[in-house]
């Protein structure tokens, strides 16, 4: 068995080979930035030191300063959290290079590209990249470092390469207003490296490598032979290099990461622990993320929608899928336990992933989004109503409507703007749904009987109105085919309303409704 300490670098370049490639442009530029081709052909755009700056930077003569003001980053801001910080130097440096910058990132935006910079030209290279994932949006976040953490797909394409020795590193330690984002590969000169990608494990190292180097030293820490030396030291650990700590494996792990790079005397057992915790938890995360191609899984998604189509169908001679589901709401069987599995499957599908579409859009390939749109409404138009079922009677709920989940919400709002880009929505329907439109349909109608039964019983004078509406609502709906033929099904809850409600108007009632049903209309609906 073998250990392998931190995260894989081929998440960013492919090897090792090309971080020395990297800081070689680094050294070769002389402008602000220039683009370079690198040996093995990737193209490098680097940003030099920026000595003067780095230096005042050091030396504290820059704050950080809120974004509100700042259209130039404005690609950063999300509705969620429109405002964060930044320094001020690296604003300035980022103003200063004009258009012509995004002029050359957006020539390249198509190839592979890598961004890199020493100093505040690193700082420059992170905004650099964030700028050209302009097109993701970002989950809830407080600050710069909070809002790419909340990014995973934007997370990855940041390596910090870190010497123990550059004082650039010493400056950010858990008392600095600043905090890490991406992953931060530590090295020291005689080659020694590894790997940390979340905060709670980089900070302490960060702090550590403060509290080990000299007071006052900003002498510019030259990568050259840290770079060289990686090369001749191997990534992995044997059991056998285990042998001295009498720890569990990830325990283990993490102290040797530590001792690798000289800091593990600086970095309490309490640090560690911490560490341990946060690192269980994110190979959680990742095995959830790792499972989670969204294509893939709305291919698996299919064969649970799949199950409900088959579920409706065969359930037409007791009044449709709704009224069985409705019936059977305290009954216990496998044939009702499967189709709840598959229900809350496809529930948590789909509040996943309209959550991550609600907060991060993303400008995602037509096709896809055609596909997962249209497969998101067929699932609000089957199993929404189940889930009304189960809010009435198993719940014991009233007025859904006020209460609809969101997910189903943001469904129904994006399908009906999809509609109008496409201008599906003038076409004229002439034959009737395969799916009820309205996925609140049974909402509606539940509603409805609660208004007819509290007539009946006493109720107030209010209700009439409130079924006279719903009458003008089911007939519209007849009259575009935007409901199911499945709506008229013997014993189903729209004809057990009709018949009790015809009950109580009377044989002399006359409405359009009344007349089309009167006159079993339905019976052709089709």
């Amino acid at each position: 068995m073998r250990f392998r300490g931190g995260v894989e670098l081929s998440k960013f370049v492919g090897s090792l080979d090309i971080i020395p490639e990297a800081y070689r442009a680094i050294s070769e530029t002389n402008l602000s930035y220039e683009l370079h081709t690198s040996p093995s052909g990737i193209n490098v755009l680097a940003f030099n030191y920026c000595t003067d700056y780095t230096t005042r930077f050091l030396e504290g003569e820059f704050a950080l300063v809120p974004s509100k003001n700042l259209q130039i980053l404005h690609f950063i801001s999300t509705k969620v959290n429109p405002s964060f910080s930044v320094n001020e130097a690296a604003v300035e440096l980022f103003q200063n290079l004009g258009d012509d910058l995004k002029e050359l990132e957006n020539k390249h935006i198509y190839t592979p590209l890598i961004i890199t910079g020493s100093g505040l030209g690193g700082y420059l290279a992170i905004l650099s990249t964030l700028r050209l994932h302009h097109a993701i949006d970002v989950e809830e976040s407080n600050d710069l470092q909070s809002a790419i953490e909340e990014r995973p797909h934007w997370k990855f394409s940041f390596l910090n390469v870190v010497s123990k020795k550059d004082p650039v590193a010493s400056f950010f330690s858990s008392n600095s207003p600043y905090k890490p984002l991406g992953t931060f590969l530590f090295c020291t000169e005689s080659g020694c490296h590894t790997t940390f990608e979340d905060e709670y494990s980089i900070m302490p190292v960060l702090d550590a490598i403060k509290s080990s180097n000299a007071a006052g030293n900003n002498q510019i820490c030259d990568y050259k032979n840290v770079l060289s030396s990686i090369r001749k030291k191997a990534l992995y650990r044997g059991v056998s290099a285990l042998g001295e700590f009498n720890l569990n494996l990830l325990r283990a792990g993490i102290t040797l990461q530590l001792k690798e790079v000289g800091v593990l005397d600086h970095i309490s057992n309490d640090q560690i622990e911490k560490m341990e915790k946060k690192q269980i938890d994110m190979i959680k995360s990742k095995n959830e993320a790792n499972s989670y191609d969204h294509i893939k899984k709305l291919n698996e998604m299919k064969i649970s929608l799949t199950y409900m189509e088959w579920y409706m169908k065969t359930r037409k001679r007791n009044g449709g899928y709704y009224d069985v589901y409705k019936a059977e709401a305290r009954v216990e069987n496998a044939s009702k336990q499967e189709i709840v599995t598959h229900q809350r499957r496809l529930n948590q599908y789909w509040k996943k992933i309209v959550r991550e579409k609600d907060l991060m859009p993303l400008k995602e390939d037509e096709k896809f989004r055609v596909r997962w749109l249209y497969a998101g409404t067929n699932y609000r138009r089957i199993v929404e109503p189940l889930d009304i079922a189960r809010y009435y009677y198993i719940e014991n709920k009233v007025n859904y409507i006020e209460n609809r989940p969101n997910h189903y919400k943001l469904l129904e709002k994006w399908s009906n703007e999809d509609k109008q880009d496409s201008n599906l929505n003038k076409e004229k329907r002439n034959k009737a749904a395969s799916l009820t439109e309205d996925s609140c349909f049974r909402a509606h109608m539940e509603e409805a009987l609660i208004s007819l039964r509290g007539l009946v019983n006493g109720g107030p004078v209010s209700n009439e109105k409130e079924l006279e509406q719903f009458e003008a609502y089911v007939m519209c709906a007849i009259n575009n085919y935007s409901v199911s033929p499945d709506i008229f099904l013997k014993g189903s809850s729209l004809m057990t309303w009709w018949n009790e409600y015809k009950a109580y108007k009377g044989t002399t009632y006359a409405s359009e409704f009344a007349q089309y049903m009167n006159n079993k209309g339905y019976k052709s609906y089709q």
